[in-house]
């Protein structure tokens, strides 16, 4: 059976293969950003961050299950013996300080992504309504136009 020394461990790897994996995504979020304010969007290279940032979500999300399940099989043995293990679980909070450190950039820059695209998106949907408005109304000009043709004037004189 693993000692307590050993769980530590693991938890001090997890946090560590966390911080990785947020950093990486931090980085795919920076990848955004640039992409966000190019003057033409890329639409393949922002999807393929797209694609790569839900694999680190669901690294993520393995990494955070695995670290609660490891973490409720010590709890009480930690709380009973704090001083016993307190270099471990002073390195164990600096990760996790670390880890809410990078969520909270990661979220921040997240966030002005979202106002950035959605500004981008705003200005792209009053362009495609323009142009629709511009083609309604040249179709419809072509159309009256067309029509004027078999219309006989009113203004000729019809004696022979």
């Amino acid at each position: 059976m693993a000692t307590t020394i050993d769980y530590l461990k693991i938890l001090e790897e997890s946090l560590n293969k966390k911080i990785s994996v947020l950093q990486a995504l931090l980085e795919a979020t920076r990848r955004q950003s640039v992409l966000a304010e190019e003057e033409s969007l890329d639409m393949d290279a922002f999807e393929g961050t797209m694609e790569q940032k839900d694999a680190l979500l669901s690294q993520l999300t393995e990494l955070d299950e695995g670290f609660e399940n490891v973490f409720h099989g010590v709890e009480a043995e930690l709380k009973d013996n704090k001083s016993k293990y307190r270099n471990e679980i002073e390195r164990i909070q600096n990760s996790i300080r670390k880890c809410t450190d990078l969520s909270v950039e990661l979220q921040a820059l997240e966030e002005r992504n979202k106002t950035k695209l959605a500004a981008r998106f705003s200005v792209q949907q009053r362009e495609i309504r323009q142009v629709k408005t511009s083609s309604k109304a040249a179709s419809s000009y072509y159309k009256s136009m067309a029509g004027a043709q078999n219309i006989d004037s009113i203004f000729m004189d019809q004696k022979k």
